[in-house]
């Protein structure tokens, strides 16, 4: 897949946009598989899925997962849930409980719209087409993440789970289990990014987030240059946006990319005004044994409009902002799937 010449221009810093549940769970639970687990002595909650097609997902049926983005640090607990399956779609919403605004800009774990043929979800710009059917060792295509052009293969089939790599200006490993109808192991390692299935089931009942059309509303870099007066550098840059995406909601993330300079102190301030007036801001501080990307995001429920960005860099480590726009219903989930309440 061509790459567009934006994508070239900001690769090495977008990759600090890795900057940056648990629930009451369902019935019929079942052990995650990691990737030399024996998966033999497991009953699948769902019965005749296979390699050969894609998952036949039911609403409410959930899994809780592990993210771990390893430039960040902290390690996240979610449970994923199906709130919709139509036309060869379907739609993984969250429960709140486990929820963080970083999920957005750390693309895992794969939420809102997922394209069942594909197992795609939404990664930057692009869908991310994770698998082919069927799967079958030694089967390639060609995939995009995150900007970085990947071709997959499956390099080993046991049973009804298939391991995947993807190579290319990225690496990745994954494990498909057809039982669990999903990814259950995702290992990325340009950007340290990696999640992992810890239990499967159906049934799940109770509040669920649910965001569609998930997409990038904008983008800013901070100031080439850090502060410095003798070079004649502000370490200061304004930017105004105008983003038109006709969503209820976004999540908007400012980030410091430290990677590199862990060992160099530095202070960082980013303030994002969004079209409504509303101020989100943050004032880094880092020394010595920081971490490699420091993120700070806040959801917010006004974003078309005009965006006003303001960074001060004294310091080494780069800057950015990204709002990811959705549309935003709350859920309740009632027994067999019914939506027994909606909020906005």
């Amino acid at each position: 897949m061509p790459t567009s010449p934006l994508r070239h221009s900001l690769r090495a810093l977008l990759a600090g946009t890795v900057v940056l549940a648990l629930a009451a769970c369902g019935s019929d639970s079942v052990e995650g598989a990691g990737l030399e687990d024996d998966a033999s002595d497991r009953t699948p909650a769902v019965e005749g899925r296979s390699l050969a097609a894609p998952p036949d997902l039911q609403v409410g049926e959930w899994w809780r997962m592990e993210v771990d983005p390893d430039l960040v640090d902290p390690t996240f607990e979610v449970t994923l849930v199906v709130t919709d399956v139509e036309d060869g779609r379907a739609t993984l919403g969250i429960v709140p409980d486990g929820f963080s605004h970083h999920f957005l800009v750390l693309h895992v774990p794969p939420l809102g719209d997922l394209d069942l043929a594909t197992m795609a979800w939404h990664v930057m710009w692009d869908d991310f087409e994770a698998l082919r059917f069927p799967l079958e060792e030694g089967r390639t295509w060609e995939a995009d993440f995150h900007g970085n052009d990947v071709t997959a293969e499956v390099t080993r089939v046991e049973g009804n789970r298939a391991w995947i790599s993807y190579s290319g200006e990225d690496e990745i490993e994954a494990v498909y289990d057809a039982d669990m109808g999903m990814i259950t192991e995702f290992s990325e390692e340009r950007l340290l990014l990696s999640f992992r299935v810890l239990e499967h089931g159906t049934g799940y009942e109770g509040p669920v987030r649910k965001m569609n059309q998930i997409r990038l509303g904008l983008m800013e870099r901070g100031p080439d240059e850090p502060a410095d007066e003798a070079a004649g550098h502000s370490g200061r840059r304004t930017a105004t946006v105008e983003v038109d995406s006709g969503s209820s909601d976004g999540s908007i993330s400012l980030v410091v990319w430290n990677r590199g300079f862990e060992d160099e102190p530095g202070r960082y301030r980013m303030v994002a005004t969004a079209p409504d007036g509303t101020v989100l801001e943050e004032t880094f501080e880092t020394e010595v044994g920081s971490p490699s990307v420091i993120p700070a995001s806040f959801g917010h429920d006004v974003v078309d409009g005009t965006w006003q960005i303001d960074f001060e860099r004294d310091g080494p480590a780069g800057l950015l902002v990204e709002l990811f726009t959705y549309d935003l219903v709350e859920l309740e989930l009632g027994a067999g799937g019914a939506v027994v309440a909606r909020g906005r």
